[in-house]
């Protein structure tokens, strides 16, 4: 990945931010994490809705040489027992993080934090999950079980956080290489419609966006690319989408468990 595109983006996602903690609060936020932040304490902690495994994930990137030292298989799986823990195991970065311990100011620290690039491995999934993708069980879901920030490369990371919290199951989603675009791949056609619905009614009326969001119902995923091959641009959109879903969350999850939903027979 190219320093200079990270430094460009980081000094764009934290225009204004004066203050350490909210300095820190937009890196991670961007990089995937789901945060809360308390401006009047100055404490940052990670949301209930955060896989357990993001906190000791988390705490591996307080070293710039985290990938030496944190080696865990990458799974695109939906495991709801990974999420079922007692409170004993619950990792301290839940009720408070040392914002201090991150090197986020450095250059090269962001630079590391930024390029992740996960590899393809299809024998990684869970065929299980493929009930995720059947009507019935789209319907009654209107939120999955956490997915670990790990799993997903950086610039991505945080459109796909957002959106599993409307009730959208996606798997091996990929920021974009090599002159590709960045796109998330749905657990079949009610999820694809469902993100489609959600940007057609809400995102296309409310951001001014520049990139081609692209729906390929051939194998479920939207691509998202910029007309003119500009990165920045392509990843700034995606993080603009991202925030805006993740601030009506709730209101789409409503909406999805009203049944107010594109019918199944029009798929």
């Amino acid at each position: 990945m190219n320093t200079s595109l990270i430094e460009k983006f980081t000094e764009k996602i934290t225009y204004g931010r004066k203050e350490y903690v909210e300095y820190f609060y937009e890196i991670f936020s961007a990089r995937g994490f789901l945060l809360e932040l308390d401006r009047n304490s100055g404490n940052v902690w990670l949301a209930h809705d955060s896989h357990r495994a993001d906190g000791e994930f988390l705490e591996a990137l307080q070293h710039i040489d985290y990938k030496k030292i944190y080696h865990e298989p990458h799974w695109d799986a939906i495991d709801e027992r990974d999420n079922k823990d007692g409170s004993q195991n619950r990792h301290r970065y839940f009720d408070h993080i040392d914002i201090h311990s991150f090197d986020i100011k450095s250059i090269h620290y962001l630079a590391e934090l930024f390029t992740h690039e996960i590899p393809v491995d299809l024998f990684r999934l869970n065929w299980a999950r493929d009930r995720y993708g059947k009507f019935d069980e789209f319907k009654a879901c209107d939120q999955l079980p956490p997915i670990r920030v790990y799993d997903l490369e950086p610039f991505i990371a945080r459109l796909v956080k957002a959106v599993s919290l409307t009730g959208i199951s996606t798997w091996s989603s990929c920021e974009g290489h090599w002159g590709e675009p960045a796109y998330i791949v749905f657990d079949g056609r009610y999820h694809r419609l469902w993100f489609q619905t959600i940007f057609q009614s809400f995102i296309q009326k409310k951001l001014n966006l520049s990139c081609n969001w692209d729906w390929l119902g051939w194998d479920e995923r939207c691509s998202i690319r910029n007309p003119n091959g500009e990165l920045l641009t392509l990843y700034l959109e995606i993080q603009d989408v991202a925030r805006f879903i993740y601030d009506l969350r709730s209101i789409l999850r409503n909406i999805k468990k009203a049944g107010m939903l594109p019918s199944h027979r029009q798929a």
